[in-house]
């Protein structure tokens, strides 16, 4: 097939010209530019603010197992009443963040001769407490073991949603970010901790 012609050749120079200037012209192009950076921006946006928060909720659980274990360790005998108070308390720790997905679990760790280590008591919030004889809540580091010393091990678990993480879900894989606080103390008086 043969190609046609345009047999004005005027007409070919001035839609040469045209296709100068529209090539040339400038105008709209910031317009362009912002709008195929937006989505960009937006995301950066939104993962600062997750960030932000998420730094925040995570100084926040270890502080509450600190403070859990600390204070735990600072008695030699605790009522179930009296530990249920200490950990509403030290959940409040959380705040302003929605502590509706906060577990805490305080266990008095035993460890034998050998250094074989198992639960003594246990007490949580929000989540179910470890049985007698149960493995610790996590490992403990060999140099803190010492036989007949009893250890307070505090747990805490977190799952923190945030309007952004259903748009972050594809790269984390999850719908909520989860958060692990862990903390040990040795009793302070004593080398034993009982329950009333």
């Amino acid at each position: 097939m043969a190609q046609r012609h345009d047999p004005d050749p005027r007409k070919a120079k001035r839609r040469k010209s045209s296709m100068r200037a529209l090539l040339a012209d400038r105008k709209g192009q910031s317009a362009i530019e912002f709008t195929l950076l937006l989505p960009v921006m937006a995301l950066l946006f939104a993962g600062t603010v997750d960030l932000g928060e998420g730094l925040m909720v995570k100084r926040k659980i270890n502080q509450i197992a600190e403070v859990a274990s600390d204070i735990v360790s600072q008695e030699t005998s605790w009522s179930t009443s009296d530990l249920n108070t200490l950990l509403q308390g030290t959940a409040s720790i959380l705040i302003p963040f929605d502590s509706t997905a906060l577990a805490i679990q305080v266990a008095i760790i035993d460890f034998d001769a050998a250094g074989k280590a198992k639960v003594n008591w246990s007490n949580a919030y929000q989540t179910n407490a470890q049985a007698y004889g149960d493995p610790p809540p996590f490992e403990i580091p060999s140099d803190l073991i010492e036989s007949n010393v009893q250890l307070v091990a505090v747990q805490v678990n977190y799952a923190m949603t945030t309007p952004f993480t259903s748009l972050f879900s594809s790269i984390t894989g999850s719908g909520n970010y989860s958060f692990v606080g862990k903390a040990i103390s040795r009793p302070r008086v004593g080398d034993k901790i009982t329950r009333k």
